[in-house]
């Protein structure tokens, strides 16, 4: 369950806006109360031991690298971490980017999305149903909706921009981007692994947008990302640690893939 506050911050008038793509972005504003259900815990849980899993197979991984995309060996239980919930999710997150190219923190978080599905699943499914179908658009839709809430937020079916096919979810305020409070997390830790998530899942195209001026994000399935994408030209937050103002995009989004 998700409480907004009665009235936020107005960024319209802020200078930095969206429409001042030099200016740094403004905070995130993290005002929104969640109290989560047993189910949102476990779904969270379950959640972060995969994260782990990932993290600490790439740190072995990593140690027998000699390429200059090798990751910083960092262990969990030797890190400081929150004991466990949503918070945990947010500093393990954090913790994939340290020593990590932005397509190995992409990759680590894909393999956490692929582990949450036994590879047989993702097989049959493939066998089975046909991603040109309108109503595969449809279900993925309807599936977010219902199962996803716990790490993005409150969020709607609305129609498809392109056809008004109900394949596309609104993200009221996306959870993790509230939290987190960063471009390059954004599109690192959320963005790109899961459009690659459902491609190489389930074969199906999806498109992440999200709008940094409310913390919203529109989900469309059945749609290919463009190119160029306009989420890799997003300055960083003015909340950010280790944000560098002036730039016309984050310096740590990375590449479009």
């Amino acid at each position: 369950m998700a409480y907004f506050p009665r009235k936020t911050r107005d960024r319209a008038a802020s200078p930095s806006s969206p429409s001042s793509p030099s200016s740094p972005r403004p905070d995130t504003d993290p005002t929104t109360r969640y109290e989560d259900g047993a189910l949102d815990e476990l779904a969270i849980a379950l959640f972060n031991r995969k994260l782990e899993s990932a993290l600490r197979d790439d740190a072995i991984e990593s140690t027998s690298a000699s390429s200059d995309d090798h990751a910083s060996v960092i262990s969990v239980k030797e890190t400081t971490l929150p004991k466990r919930g949503f918070d945990r999710l947010v500093a393990l997150a954090d913790l994939i980017s340290v020593g990590r190219s932005p397509s190995r923190q992409r990759a680590v978080v894909l393999t956490t999305l692929l582990g949450l599905i036994p590879p047989w699943v993702r097989a049959r499914f493939k066998e089975i149903i046909r991603p040109e179908w309108r109503w595969v658009d449809e279900m993925n839709a309807v599936i977010t909706v219902n199962a996803f809430a716990w790490l993005v937020g409150p969020c709607e079916i609305i129609p498809r921009e392109s056809d008004g096919v109900m394949s596309a979810v609104k993200l009221r305020k996306c959870r993790y981007l509230e939290q987190c409070g960063c471009t390059a997390s954004c599109v690192n830790f959320c963005k790109m692994p899961t459009q690659a998530f459902f491609r190489e899942a389930f074969g199906v195209d999806a498109h992440l947008a999200p709008d940094h001026s409310d913390g919203s994000c529109v989900m469309t399935f059945g749609a290919k990302p463009p190119s160029p994408d306009p989420a890799f030209e997003a300055p960083c937050y003015a909340s950010c640690a280790t944000a560098k103002m002036g730039g016309c995009a984050c310096h740590r989004l990375g590449e479009q893939e």
